[in-house]
Protein backbone atom coordinates (compact mmCIF):
# COMPACT_ATOMS: atom_id res chain seq x y z
CA UNK A 1 0.00 0.00 0.00
CA UNK A 2 1.14 3.54 -0.79
CA UNK A 3 0.65 6.62 1.83
CA UNK A 4 1.48 9.48 -0.23
CA UNK A 5 1.58 13.04 0.93
CA UNK A 6 1.86 15.84 -1.63
CA UNK A 7 2.35 18.72 1.05
CA UNK A 8 6.09 18.96 1.62
CA UNK A 9 5.92 21.02 4.37
CA UNK A 10 6.63 19.89 7.88
CA UNK A 11 6.25 20.89 11.48
CA UNK A 12 9.14 20.50 14.04
CA UNK A 13 8.08 19.63 17.61
CA UNK A 14 10.96 20.96 19.92
CA UNK A 15 10.44 19.11 23.33
CA UNK A 16 12.15 20.74 26.85
CA UNK A 17 11.40 18.57 29.38
CA UNK A 18 12.45 20.75 32.51
CA UNK A 19 10.19 22.71 34.85
CA UNK A 20 10.53 24.91 37.87
CA UNK A 21 8.34 22.21 39.61
CA UNK A 22 6.01 19.21 38.80
CA UNK A 23 2.79 19.68 39.08
CA UNK A 24 0.74 17.25 41.01
CA UNK A 25 -0.95 15.65 37.89
CA UNK A 26 1.31 15.66 35.80
CA UNK A 27 2.65 12.37 34.01
CA UNK A 28 4.41 14.37 31.30
CA UNK A 29 8.06 13.85 30.58
CA UNK A 30 9.18 16.55 32.67
CA UNK A 31 11.75 17.23 35.39
CA UNK A 32 12.65 20.24 38.01
CA UNK A 33 15.50 21.99 36.95
CA UNK A 34 17.13 24.82 38.50
CA UNK A 35 20.22 24.86 37.13
CA UNK A 36 21.10 27.46 34.69
CA UNK A 37 24.08 25.66 33.26
CA UNK A 38 22.40 22.15 32.56
CA UNK A 39 19.81 23.92 30.64
CA UNK A 40 22.19 25.75 28.34
CA UNK A 41 24.29 22.21 27.98
CA UNK A 42 20.83 21.26 27.21
CA UNK A 43 19.81 23.88 24.39
CA UNK A 44 23.61 22.82 23.18
CA UNK A 45 22.64 19.16 22.74
CA UNK A 46 19.14 20.45 20.84
CA UNK A 47 21.15 22.41 18.13
CA UNK A 48 23.19 19.19 17.28
CA UNK A 49 20.08 17.32 17.00
CA UNK A 50 18.65 20.06 14.75
CA UNK A 51 21.66 20.12 12.72
CA UNK A 52 21.48 16.09 12.49
CA UNK A 53 18.51 15.87 11.58
CA UNK A 54 18.18 18.99 8.70
CA UNK A 55 21.07 16.43 6.96
CA UNK A 56 18.42 13.38 6.89
CA UNK A 57 15.64 15.64 5.61
CA UNK A 58 17.19 18.77 3.92
CA UNK A 59 14.55 18.98 1.17
CA UNK A 60 12.03 19.72 3.87
CA UNK A 61 10.33 23.14 4.74
CA UNK A 62 9.27 23.86 7.93
CA UNK A 63 6.11 25.97 8.36
CA UNK A 64 5.22 25.45 12.05
CA UNK A 65 7.56 24.85 14.74
CA UNK A 66 6.10 24.53 18.43
CA UNK A 67 7.94 24.36 21.07
CA UNK A 68 6.75 22.18 23.96
CA UNK A 69 7.53 20.89 27.53
CA UNK A 70 7.60 20.95 30.28
CA UNK A 71 8.33 24.43 30.46
CA UNK A 72 10.58 25.73 27.71
CA UNK A 73 10.15 29.14 29.24
CA UNK A 74 12.46 27.83 31.83
CA UNK A 75 15.37 28.33 29.50
CA UNK A 76 17.24 31.30 29.96
CA UNK A 77 16.12 33.92 26.92
CA UNK A 78 20.08 33.37 25.18
CA UNK A 79 19.58 29.88 25.21
CA UNK A 80 16.07 30.11 23.55
CA UNK A 81 16.87 32.49 20.59
CA UNK A 82 19.55 30.07 20.47
CA UNK A 83 17.46 27.30 19.73
CA UNK A 84 15.15 29.54 16.74
CA UNK A 85 18.27 30.50 15.92
CA UNK A 86 19.70 26.91 15.02
CA UNK A 87 16.51 26.01 13.74
CA UNK A 88 16.45 29.02 10.98
CA UNK A 89 19.62 28.59 9.90
CA UNK A 90 19.43 24.64 9.35
CA UNK A 91 16.02 24.50 8.13
CA UNK A 92 14.05 26.47 5.02
CA UNK A 93 11.41 28.15 7.39
CA UNK A 94 8.98 29.79 5.58
CA UNK A 95 8.18 33.83 5.89
CA UNK A 96 4.85 32.89 7.12
CA UNK A 97 5.99 30.51 9.64
CA UNK A 98 3.87 30.27 12.86
CA UNK A 99 6.69 29.68 15.86
CA UNK A 100 5.05 29.17 19.12
CA UNK A 101 6.37 28.38 22.49
CA UNK A 102 4.74 27.21 25.61
CA UNK A 103 5.29 29.13 29.13
CA UNK A 104 4.40 28.89 32.97
CA UNK A 105 3.18 32.87 33.60
CA UNK A 106 6.29 32.35 36.86
CA UNK A 107 8.50 32.38 34.51
CA UNK A 108 8.15 34.76 32.31
CA UNK A 109 9.57 38.61 31.99
CA UNK A 110 9.40 41.63 30.00
CA UNK A 111 13.28 40.63 28.46
CA UNK A 112 12.34 37.34 27.96
CA UNK A 113 9.14 38.16 25.86
CA UNK A 114 11.41 40.37 24.22
CA UNK A 115 14.00 37.94 23.57
CA UNK A 116 11.21 35.72 22.05
CA UNK A 117 9.54 38.43 19.96
CA UNK A 118 12.99 39.04 18.20
CA UNK A 119 14.10 35.18 17.76
CA UNK A 120 10.88 35.49 15.19
CA UNK A 121 8.55 33.60 17.69
CA UNK A 122 5.48 34.89 17.00
CA UNK A 123 2.74 32.98 19.20
CA UNK A 124 2.69 32.08 23.00
CA UNK A 125 0.83 29.49 24.54
CA UNK A 126 0.50 30.14 28.40
CA UNK A 127 -0.11 27.38 30.58
CA UNK A 128 -2.62 29.19 33.00
CA UNK A 129 -5.06 26.21 33.68
CA UNK A 130 -7.39 28.54 36.16
CA UNK A 131 -7.62 32.06 37.56
CA UNK A 132 -8.83 30.60 40.50
CA UNK A 133 -5.65 30.50 43.93
CA UNK A 134 -7.27 27.54 45.68
CA UNK A 135 -7.14 25.48 42.60
CA UNK A 136 -3.15 26.47 41.38
CA UNK A 137 -2.56 25.10 44.79
CA UNK A 138 -4.10 21.95 44.75
CA UNK A 139 -2.79 21.14 41.09
CA UNK A 140 1.13 22.39 42.35
CA UNK A 141 1.26 25.12 39.81
CA UNK A 142 4.38 27.40 40.76
CA UNK A 143 2.43 30.41 39.90
CA UNK A 144 -0.85 32.63 41.23
CA UNK A 145 -3.83 34.15 39.67
CA UNK A 146 -1.77 37.44 39.19
CA UNK A 147 1.30 35.92 37.78
CA UNK A 148 -1.45 34.90 35.11
CA UNK A 149 -2.69 38.07 34.84
CA UNK A 150 0.36 39.29 34.13
CA UNK A 151 1.83 37.17 31.92
CA UNK A 152 -0.91 37.87 29.20
CA UNK A 153 -0.80 41.68 29.70
CA UNK A 154 3.20 41.22 29.38
CA UNK A 155 2.99 38.82 26.35
CA UNK A 156 0.41 41.76 24.82
CA UNK A 157 3.07 44.24 25.61
CA UNK A 158 5.80 42.79 24.03
CA UNK A 159 3.78 42.40 20.90
CA UNK A 160 2.43 38.87 21.18
CA UNK A 161 -1.02 39.24 18.98
CA UNK A 162 -1.45 35.30 19.01
CA UNK A 163 -1.68 34.22 22.59
CA UNK A 164 -2.87 30.78 23.71
CA UNK A 165 -4.43 29.98 27.09
CA UNK A 166 -4.10 26.38 28.60
CA UNK A 167 -7.63 25.77 30.58
CA UNK A 168 -8.45 23.39 33.03
CA UNK A 169 -11.78 21.45 34.31
CA UNK A 170 -12.77 18.64 35.87
CA UNK A 171 -10.82 19.23 38.79
CA UNK A 172 -11.37 17.78 42.18
CA UNK A 173 -13.16 20.22 44.34
CA UNK A 174 -13.54 22.91 41.40
CA UNK A 175 -17.37 23.37 41.46
CA UNK A 176 -18.76 24.98 38.61
CA UNK A 177 -18.97 28.19 39.89
CA UNK A 178 -14.81 28.41 39.94
CA UNK A 179 -14.79 27.55 36.62
CA UNK A 180 -17.40 29.60 35.39
CA UNK A 181 -15.42 32.31 37.06
CA UNK A 182 -11.98 31.33 35.83
CA UNK A 183 -13.28 31.01 32.37
CA UNK A 184 -14.92 34.47 32.45
CA UNK A 185 -11.76 36.00 33.36
CA UNK A 186 -10.01 34.18 31.03
CA UNK A 187 -12.33 35.64 27.94
CA UNK A 188 -12.06 39.14 29.32
CA UNK A 189 -8.36 38.88 28.62
CA UNK A 190 -9.41 38.15 24.75
CA UNK A 191 -6.43 35.97 24.01
CA UNK A 192 -6.61 34.81 20.53
CA UNK A 193 -7.25 30.89 21.76
CA UNK A 194 -8.06 28.83 24.11
CA UNK A 195 -7.30 25.49 25.00
CA UNK A 196 -9.64 23.43 27.37
CA UNK A 197 -8.33 20.34 28.79
CA UNK A 198 -10.50 18.25 30.97
CA UNK A 199 -8.52 16.76 34.33
CA UNK A 200 -7.26 13.37 33.51
CA UNK A 201 -6.04 11.11 37.19
CA UNK A 202 -2.81 9.29 36.13
CA UNK A 203 -0.80 6.61 36.98
CA UNK A 204 1.84 7.26 39.24
CA UNK A 205 1.06 10.99 39.44
CA UNK A 206 0.80 12.75 43.49
CA UNK A 207 -3.21 13.35 42.20
CA UNK A 208 -3.46 9.23 41.97
CA UNK A 209 -1.85 8.10 45.12
CA UNK A 210 -4.51 10.59 46.65
CA UNK A 211 -7.21 8.86 45.13
CA UNK A 212 -6.37 5.44 46.10
CA UNK A 213 -5.73 6.62 49.61
CA UNK A 214 -9.62 7.86 49.18
CA UNK A 215 -7.86 11.19 50.25
CA UNK A 216 -9.78 12.85 46.71
CA UNK A 217 -12.58 11.78 44.95
CA UNK A 218 -12.77 11.87 40.97
CA UNK A 219 -15.06 14.09 39.13
CA UNK A 220 -17.91 12.58 37.99
CA UNK A 221 -18.60 12.15 34.51
CA UNK A 222 -22.08 14.37 34.60
CA UNK A 223 -19.91 17.45 35.98
CA UNK A 224 -17.15 17.09 34.05
CA UNK A 225 -19.52 17.26 30.50
CA UNK A 226 -21.51 19.93 32.53
CA UNK A 227 -18.01 21.98 32.72
CA UNK A 228 -17.07 21.06 28.77
CA UNK A 229 -20.97 22.61 27.71
CA UNK A 230 -20.47 25.73 29.85
CA UNK A 231 -16.91 26.11 28.08
CA UNK A 232 -18.49 25.50 24.89
CA UNK A 233 -21.44 27.59 25.22
CA UNK A 234 -19.27 31.14 26.82
CA UNK A 235 -16.58 30.64 24.17
CA UNK A 236 -18.97 30.65 21.32
CA UNK A 237 -20.84 33.46 22.81
CA UNK A 238 -17.69 35.38 22.62
CA UNK A 239 -16.84 34.72 18.92
CA UNK A 240 -14.13 32.08 19.33
CA UNK A 241 -14.82 29.15 17.13
CA UNK A 242 -14.57 25.35 18.43
CA UNK A 243 -12.30 24.22 15.51
CA UNK A 244 -11.26 21.30 17.21
CA UNK A 245 -12.79 18.96 20.32
CA UNK A 246 -11.12 20.91 22.68
CA UNK A 247 -9.64 23.94 21.23
CA UNK A 248 -11.70 27.52 20.67
CA UNK A 249 -10.04 30.13 18.50
CA UNK A 250 -11.17 33.45 16.79
CA UNK A 251 -11.28 33.43 13.24
CA UNK A 252 -8.08 32.84 11.67
CA UNK A 253 -5.90 31.81 14.65
CA UNK A 254 -6.26 28.20 14.92
CA UNK A 255 -3.25 26.24 15.49
CA UNK A 256 -1.56 25.31 12.20
CA UNK A 257 0.98 23.14 13.80
CA UNK A 258 -1.63 21.33 15.95
CA UNK A 259 -3.61 21.26 12.81
CA UNK A 260 -0.53 18.78 11.63
CA UNK A 261 -1.29 16.69 13.89
CA UNK A 262 -5.34 16.31 12.81
CA UNK A 263 -4.70 16.51 9.41
CA UNK A 264 -2.53 13.60 8.99
CA UNK A 265 0.62 15.78 7.94
CA UNK A 266 4.00 15.18 8.34
CA UNK A 267 6.11 16.55 11.82
CA UNK A 268 9.71 16.10 13.22
CA UNK A 269 10.25 15.52 17.03
CA UNK A 270 13.35 17.17 18.35
CA UNK A 271 14.61 16.77 22.39
CA UNK A 272 14.08 13.23 24.55
CA UNK A 273 10.76 11.72 24.03
CA UNK A 274 9.45 13.55 21.03
CA UNK A 275 7.56 11.80 18.26
CA UNK A 276 7.97 12.00 14.49
CA UNK A 277 5.72 10.96 11.78
CA UNK A 278 8.53 11.56 8.35
CA UNK A 279 8.74 9.45 5.29
CA UNK A 280 5.21 7.37 6.30
CA UNK A 281 7.14 6.10 9.43
CA UNK A 282 6.53 6.82 12.99
CA UNK A 283 9.53 6.73 15.49
CA UNK A 284 10.44 8.42 19.15
CA UNK A 285 13.13 9.85 20.46
CA UNK A 286 14.50 7.86 23.62
CA UNK A 287 12.22 9.08 26.32
CA UNK A 288 16.02 9.20 28.73
CA UNK A 289 17.10 12.54 29.37
CA UNK A 290 20.54 10.82 29.98
CA UNK A 291 20.26 8.74 26.91
CA UNK A 292 19.18 11.38 24.88
CA UNK A 293 22.58 13.19 25.42
CA UNK A 294 24.91 10.19 25.55
CA UNK A 295 23.50 9.84 21.89
CA UNK A 296 24.06 13.77 20.90
CA UNK A 297 27.36 13.28 22.35
CA UNK A 298 28.46 10.57 20.08
CA UNK A 299 26.68 11.80 16.61
CA UNK A 300 24.46 8.99 16.97
CA UNK A 301 20.55 9.32 16.04
CA UNK A 302 19.00 9.42 19.44
CA UNK A 303 16.20 6.42 18.59
CA UNK A 304 16.12 3.41 19.89
CA UNK A 305 15.04 0.38 17.48
CA UNK A 306 12.37 -0.34 20.35
CA UNK A 307 11.00 3.47 19.65
CA UNK A 308 10.63 2.85 16.21
CA UNK A 309 6.83 2.94 15.87
CA UNK A 310 5.65 -0.37 13.38
CA UNK A 311 1.96 -0.02 12.02
CA UNK A 312 -0.20 -1.76 9.52
CA UNK A 313 -1.50 -0.05 6.31
CA UNK A 314 -5.32 -0.52 8.33
CA UNK A 315 -3.91 1.14 11.72
CA UNK A 316 -2.49 3.90 10.30
CA UNK A 317 -5.75 4.81 8.38
CA UNK A 318 -7.19 4.47 11.93
CA UNK A 319 -5.44 7.00 13.08
CA UNK A 320 -6.18 9.34 9.79
CA UNK A 321 -9.68 8.66 11.02
CA UNK A 322 -9.16 9.18 14.71
CA UNK A 323 -7.11 12.40 14.05
CA UNK A 324 -9.45 13.82 11.57
CA UNK A 325 -12.63 13.51 13.66
CA UNK A 326 -11.16 16.03 16.30
CA UNK A 327 -11.95 18.38 14.31
CA UNK A 328 -15.32 19.71 14.33
CA UNK A 329 -15.15 20.26 10.69
CA UNK A 330 -14.35 16.78 10.21
CA UNK A 331 -12.53 15.13 7.28
CA UNK A 332 -12.84 14.94 3.38
CA UNK A 333 -13.37 10.81 2.35
CA UNK A 334 -11.67 11.77 -0.78
CA UNK A 335 -8.12 12.81 1.06
CA UNK A 336 -8.27 9.81 2.82
CA UNK A 337 -8.31 8.07 -0.21
CA UNK A 338 -5.78 9.84 -1.71
CA UNK A 339 -3.63 9.47 1.02
CA UNK A 340 -4.26 5.98 1.22
CA UNK A 341 -5.08 4.75 -2.79
CA UNK A 342 -7.94 2.83 -1.16
CA UNK A 343 -12.18 3.34 -1.31
CA UNK A 344 -13.08 4.31 1.75
CA UNK A 345 -16.57 2.13 1.83
CA UNK A 346 -14.08 -0.64 1.06
CA UNK A 347 -12.24 -0.41 4.51
CA UNK A 348 -14.87 0.39 6.49
CA UNK A 349 -18.55 -1.04 6.01
CA UNK A 350 -21.48 1.11 4.66
CA UNK A 351 -23.26 0.69 7.37
CA UNK A 352 -21.31 2.01 10.35
CA UNK A 353 -22.89 5.45 9.09
CA UNK A 354 -26.00 3.94 10.16
CA UNK A 355 -24.72 2.16 13.37
CA UNK A 356 -23.30 5.35 14.84
CA UNK A 357 -26.20 7.46 13.79
CA UNK A 358 -26.53 10.72 15.43
CA UNK A 359 -23.19 10.43 16.57
CA UNK A 360 -21.75 11.23 13.22
CA UNK A 361 -22.91 13.09 10.08
CA UNK A 362 -21.90 13.07 6.79
CA UNK A 363 -22.53 16.30 4.36
CA UNK A 364 -21.37 15.09 0.55
CA UNK A 365 -17.85 13.65 1.36
CA UNK A 366 -17.11 15.35 4.65
CA UNK A 367 -17.54 13.27 7.81
CA UNK A 368 -17.54 14.48 11.29
CA UNK A 369 -18.98 14.03 14.41
CA UNK A 370 -22.17 15.14 15.72
CA UNK A 371 -22.57 17.40 18.94
CA UNK A 372 -23.74 14.13 20.64
CA UNK A 373 -21.03 12.83 19.22
CA UNK A 374 -18.64 15.00 20.57
CA UNK A 375 -19.18 14.03 24.25
CA UNK A 376 -18.47 10.37 23.87
CA UNK A 377 -15.83 11.26 20.65
CA UNK A 378 -13.77 8.68 22.16
CA UNK A 379 -16.15 5.49 21.94
CA UNK A 380 -16.88 6.71 18.11
CA UNK A 381 -13.22 6.87 17.13
CA UNK A 382 -13.01 3.75 18.61
CA UNK A 383 -14.97 2.28 15.65
CA UNK A 384 -12.39 3.36 13.12
CA UNK A 385 -9.16 1.65 15.11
Amino acid sequence: MTITNSDNNIGLYVHVPFCLKKCRYCDFLSFECHDERALSQYADALLREINARYEEWPYKVVDTVYIGGGTPSILPADDMKRIVEGIKSNFVVSLDSEITIEANPATLDDRKLEAYREAGINRISIGIQSFDNTILNLLGRAHDKNDALNAVRMAKKAGFSNINVDMMFGIPGQTLKMWRDSLRQCIFLRPEHISLYSLQIEEGTPFQKLVDRGAMERTSDRVDRTMYHDAIDMLTQAGYNLYEISNGALPGYESRHNLKYWSYKEYMGLGPGASSFMGGHRFKNTSSVLEYLEYIKKGLPPVKPEDVERYTPREEMGIYVFTGLRKTAGFDIRDFEETFKLDFFDVYDPSIISKLKGLIEMEGFVMRLTEKGLDVSNRVMAEFV
